[in-house]
């Protein structure tokens, strides 16, 4: 069997490590690290608490996840 697909989720940062780490919390309350890899470095650049990220977690370790876009928001949250 070959490596299964890893499942894109959406979670709002609650924490800023570093400038490659976060720690996200999805919506049903699990908490779990988000990372960057050399591809998606820049993506958190600008990160701020509370912004909703597009994670990529493997269905065999489901702690961390790759961090893969911002999701940028039309209100005006403070």
């Amino acid at each position: 069997m070959s490596g299964a697909e890893p499942i894109r989720v959406d979670g709002r940062i609650v924490e800023l490590v570093s400038h490659r780490l976060v720690r996200v919390e999805l919506a049903n309350g699990h908490r779990l690290m988000g990372y960057t890899t050399g591809v998606t470095n820049a993506v958190l650049a600008g990160a701020k608490l509370s912004e909703i990220v597009v994670l990529e977690v493997s269905t065999f370790d489901l702690s961390k996840g790759r961090v893969m876009e911002i999701i940028k928001h039309s209100d005006n949250e403070q």
